[in-house]
């Protein structure tokens, strides 16, 4: 399998370079030998990660998260992450997911596995559970190598919906075992606003549009984002849009009036302001920070 360090690896995904072409459903490969680095990352496609040696901390949509040996790390499709903490002798496995697979392998198990998955990305395995895990990986390592088989994608198609019922039934019976029995109707809810949220967060900043989207009141959204999540809606929106911005300005390449187009704000001007109201500092400031952590 190749070889990449997590620096140049989050270094590729903010170029789109190292994302699966159209005609390439996964890829397999291996991060090792690596140091720390301070990037924020987003992708459109899921990863399944197997750690087999060494310790990663990172941000995942703004949730902390510790990965270690013997673990499993689920990143679904649009993730934003960032590293926090990366120990030198990491060795992490991962299989990168098409996100058209991801979902169509998704699609008939049940929305509350997702929200598990938000909440709780990372899972310490049972030996029985790593067994599985590595197995699966090889399968995946073969049929990546395999390019000439007929019926490639149509086994890595059963092999992962046959790994994701085997991962929601560990979730379901060792995670979450209460929270099976009080789905309710305002779970699903702010499960499809999340769900939106990725897709939307770059260009749509507005409670109104998702709660037409979602065929609710704004008031009712935001009274469904309080109880789920503890904040509001509009304050949900803002931070994955700060998420996608920060995103944009590590990369030294995008003036800001680039990165106010791609966020469709009026112009840089509007940008500024949005950014500066929420965090204290001007989008100009926050890159220079970033240029000077990295040494730049």
């Amino acid at each position: 399998m190749p070889r990449f360090y997590l620096h140049e690896l989050i270094s590729e995904f903010m170029n789109n370079k190292i994302t699966s072409s159209d005609n390439e459903l996964f890829k397999v490969y291996e991060i090792n030998n690596i140091s720390e680095n301070e990037l924020f990352s987003k992708s459109k496609n899921g990863f399944i990660c197997f750690c087999q040696r060494g310790e990663l901390d990172l941000l995942v949509n703004l949730n902390p998260i510790s990965v270690s040996s013997d673990s499993q790390l689920i990143l679904l499709p649009n993730s934003i992450t960032k590293t926090e903490r990366i120990s030198k002798e990491l060795l992490l496995y991962v299989l990168e997911i098409k996100e058209s697979l991801f979902r169509d392998v998704s699609a008939h198990i049940s929305p509350l596995f997702f929200r598990m998955l938000r909440t709780t990305p990372c899972i310490k395995l049972t030996s029985e559970s790593e067994k599985a895990l590595y197995s699966f990986m090889l399968l995946a390592k073969g049929l990546y190598k395999d390019t000439d088989n007929l019926y490639r994608q149509q086994i890595i198609r059963s092999a992962l919906n046959a790994y994701m019922l085997y991962i929601y039934d560990r979730y379901q019976r060792f995670y979450y075992t209460d929270e099976m029995n009080i789905e309710t109707s305002r779970n699903k809810i702010f499960d499809r606003f999340i769900d939106l949220l990725h897709h939307n967060s770059s260009t749509q900043r507005e409670v109104t549009f998702y709660a037409d989207k979602l065929c609710i009141s704004n008031k009712y959204l935001t009274d469904i984002c309080h109880k789920v999540a503890g904040a509001s809606a509009k304050k949900i929106i803002d931070n994955f849009a700060i998420l996608q911005i920060k995103i944009l300005l590590h990369n030294p390449q995008l003036t800001m009036q680039d990165i106010a187009h791609q966020m469709d704000f009026p112009d840089q001007s509007y940008l500024g302001r949005y950014f500066k109201r929420i965090e204290g500092i001007s989008p100009s400031s926050f890159r220079k920070q970033v240029i000077n952590e990295m040494g730049g």
